[in-house]
Order: structure tokens, then sequence, then C-alpha cells
């Protein structure tokens, strides 16, 4: 996901990768007003965007992904044109931030790829799908019927009974693995197979690590905001917070005591004086490098870290490294809730080349295709099952296991009513939000920890409250009740029956 921000996918990581579609800044800083008109701008300026499509037989494609590079060409694009002489596929691959510049200006020029992913849009696929951005793929090919078709939700990849996209990495995932420099922890004489259970565990493990090496005991990259609000939401889950909301009763619970404890506890690892002096200048990327460089012995962060190093530092995965299993608050593990996987790649809506686009992506749904996608080491595969049989570090396959264990598929609004689209849409920012407050807090800069995720949680219920009324004055059939899912098990899947036993 060099994605989203953190790895090749893009998809998970909410501002990435790696990719989940929650509340958008793209879409909330505009509005439902102006959101038509300033898509209709985006398109203007010399011919029609239905003059500029070509059905010259060349398909333009643009992604993110780096390290799948040699997987997309070698495995798909070109037997897919050897097959098809009169078709050439062109991609173009770019950094996440860089894609979303690159589509908007496209966009106001009328040229737009054929088919692209959303990494860095900041858009719901529901707010983009209603706007007019893509056209279906299931007239063109039968996804319900592959492999992938149980993992097709209503609002996220199919609307209005058509299929738009396909989920081609899981939701199960996340973002804060610890994962070592198992020459560092062997010196400090910890077993690297062996998990800490519990915070104090890792506490105890990241002393001993700077005590025993001269070495860091960890490394956290506080200037990225995205990371620390995944970081400490995956830290709440772990002692027990539903997520940032409870999908029992629809309320955000930022100043809940998991979100305290979650927060209290990276401020303990500061005061330890385990964690790299300069954390508080370094992102996600830096973070990496300077783990890499063996100038810390834990990471946390997500199962693409060995994908991303294979590409830019393979000397530190030749030197060692580990996952270990998210530790939890109390030896009692508590599930980490995360949405389903996300539709990845979008066909553009002016494209002469959808039926292409659609075999492209059916071929992408199959198992042997999943088998392939495990092996660049990036999210995991839709198809989770296949990292057995895939050609992966031993490490990044542990990692795979733990995230089976661990991460339970979350419902999510979108899937209950598209509609709740227009609700994030009109919600305005809030600041400081969760990840900004952990940087405050983490920097000394920050008040006290319950006041401040009060304060974020007072007005994240109050903002919603004030885009709900204001979507339904505007003929939305939209209402606080769906953010509620009654029928909600943390310990289990939310999935298509529970969606339609609500």
């Amino acid at each position: 996901m060099t994605s989203s921000m953190h790895g090749a996918s893009g998809v998970a990581a909410p501002w990435g990768g790696a990719f989940e579609m929650r509340r958008r800044g793209f879409l909330g800083a505009v509005g439902v007003g102006s959101l038509t008109a300033m898509l209709a701008a985006c398109t203007g300026g010399g011919q029609s965007a239905e003059e500029a499509a070509q059905d010259d037989g060349t398909l333009q494609w643009w992604d993110q992904f780096r390290p799948l590079t040699g997987m997309l060409e070698a495995s798909l694009f070109e037997p897919y044109m050897k097959a098809n002489s009169g078709v050439t596929i062109e991609r173009r691959q770019m950094e996440g931030d860089d894609l979303a510049q690159a589509i908007q200006v496209a966009r106001r020029s009328n040229q737009m790829p054929d088919v692209h992913s959303l990494a860095g849009l900041q858009a719901t696929p529901a707010a983009l799908v209603s706007e007019g951005w893509f056209q279906s793929v299931g007239a063109h090919a039968d996804f319900e019927g592959s492999a992938l078709g149980d993992q097709l939700f209503d609002g996220i990849h199919r609307f209005d009974g058509e299929v738009y996209s396909v989920p081609l990495f899981s939701g199960r995932f996340h973002e804060a693995t610890p994962w070592v420099n198992t020459e560092l922890v062997g010196r400090a004489d910890i077993d690297p197979a062996e998990s800490p259970a519990t915070w104090d565990d890792l506490r105890a493990t990241a002393k001993r690590i700077t005590d025993k090496t001269g070495v860091h005991g960890l490394v956290i990259p506080l200037k990225e905001v995205p990371y620390l609000t995944t970081l400490v939401t995956a830290l709440a889950q772990s002692a027990g917070a539903p997520g940032t909301i409870d999908w029992r009763t629809g309320e955000y619970v930022f100043s809940s005591q998991p979100f305290v404890d979650a927060l209290e506890f990276l401020v303990s690892l500061q005061e330890d004086g385990v964690v790299h002096p300069s954390s508080a200048s370094m992102g996600a990327r830096d973070a990496r490098a300077r783990w890499a460089a063996g100038e810390a012995g834990i990471y946390p962060w997500g199962p693409w870290i060995i994908g991303g190093l294979m590409v830019d530092e393979p000397e530190a995965v030749e030197r060692g490294i580990d996952a270990w299993r998210l530790p939890g608050a109390e030896t009692t593990r508590n599930p980490i809730g995360r949405g389903p996987g996300v539709g990845v790649f979008w066909v553009n809506k002016e494209s002469q080349q959808a039926a292409d686009a659609a075999e492209l992506l059916l071929q992408m749904s199959s198992r042997e295709f999943q088998v392939q996608l495990a092996s660049a080491m990036d999210q995991p595969p839709a198809l989770i099952d296949v990292v057995a049989e895939a050609d992966v570090h031993p490490a990044y396959a542990r990692n795979i296991e733990h995230l089976a264990k661990d991460v339970r598929i979350a419902p999510v609004p979108e899937a209950g009513n598209p509609s709740t689209w227009r609700v994030a849409a009109e919600m305005k920012d809030i600041h400081p939000n969760l990840g900004e407050v952990a940087q405050a807090v983490l920097t000394g800069s920050g008040g006290g920890i319950k006041a401040e995720l009060t304060k974020l949680n007072d007005a994240m219920s109050a903002e919603r409250d004030r885009a709900i009324k204001v979507v339904q004055d505007d003929g939305a059939v939209v209402g606080l009740e769906d953010w509620v899912f009654a029928n909600w098990d943390p310990a289990t899947d939310y999935d298509q029956a529970a969606y339609a036993a609500r």
C-alpha cells in the first residue's frame, strides 16, 4: 500500500491503502449543495467528455500500486493483449496523492483514463457513482458468479443492482501490527517468535530492547495524522472499543475509556524513553526507512510493510523481520472491526473500453489471480485464505494468520443506505480530529486526554446531527437510524445476511 499512504495498495490505509471509505474531506469540503456544480465544472473546457472518449483500442489504466507493477504487467496485461490483438493497455503508476491530482486535472481537461483507482480522492464510491463518474461493469462480466461474488455489497460495490467494482483486497486488516527487527530483539534476548500478550508486555519489551541494545525500542511516525488515527483506533479496539462508532447505538465513542487508555498507553511509551526521538518529524515512510536502517526494534504498521521493503529496502527483510500479534490492554482479546474490502478499480463513465476493463477485473477476481496478489505481500487479498498457497515471506503469512483471528468485518452505513454519503459530504471537518488530538498529546502540546476526546465526541455528534437535518431538508431519505445496526455482534462478521435481517 503505497497506498493509502502505507503500502502499495493505498487501500488500507485511510489516507492509501489501503482504503477505508468512510468520512472523506474531498466531499465534506464542498458540501452537498455545491458538489454537483463542482463536478460539472471539472468536465468543462473544450470538447465534451463524450467527444473526448476514444475507441482506438487503447485502454488507459492509472493506479498507485508500485509493488504490484511486475505482476500486473506480466500476469495480467501482457497475456490479455496477446490474446486480444486489437487492445493496447497503457498503465500509469503514481503515488496516491499524485494520482488524485492527476485524476482531477484529467477530469477538467476531458482526458480521464478508462480505469483508475480512488487513491487520494477522498470520496466515497457512492458519492462518485451518484454524480456520474463511473459506469457499471456487471453487464459485461459475471462478477456475481465469481470467487468474490459473496463479497459484493450494495452501496460499496453494487449500485441500483449493478456491479461497478470488486473488492480485490480484504478488509480484514489493521495498521498496528508490531513489526520487529529480529536481529535487534535477538540481541536483547527476546524470542522474536513470541508475541507480547498485553500492552504492559509490549512496553516492557520495548524497554528491554532499548536497555540491552542501545537502539530505540520502537518508532511511531507522529507527523502522520491519519496514521495516528488508525493506530489509536486499533489500540482502542484491542481494549474493547467497538470502533469510533458503537454500531449497536449509532453513537460516537471517542470519549470512551478504551480511547483514553489507548492514548495513555502511547504516552507511557514516551515516558519510558523507548520511542525514537525523531518520531515527531517522521511520516510513515520515513519511519519505515529508519526502522529498516536498524534505528528501532519495533514499528507498528500494516501488512504491506514487507511488500514495500522488498521494493525499497530488501536488506531489511534479509536481515530478519517478524510480525507480532497486536497485544490487548488485558490478556482477554477483543476483536478489531473493519469494514468490508472496497472496490479498487473503477471504469470511467465515458470509456469505450468497458468490456475489456470488465474482463480484466473478472480475471483479477479469480482465485488464481488472488494467489498472485498475495505474493506481492501488500494488503491481504480478498480471498485471504489463498495466502497459504502463495509464495510469501513467513512473517507475512504469520501476520495474515493473526489478522484472520483478530479482525472481524463490521457494518458500514453505506451498505445499509447508500444515501448516507450525502451526510458524510455535508459534514464539515472537525478539528482537532482523533489523529490531531493524539499528535498534540504525544508532542506535549495538548490538553487533558479525556477532556480533548470529549470535545471531539460532542463536536462529531453535533455535526452529524446538523448534516442529517440539512440533507433531510434537501429531500434525502436518511436518518440517525442508518448508523444503528442493532443485530451487530463484534465477534462475528457483519455479512449480507446480517444486513438483510437488520
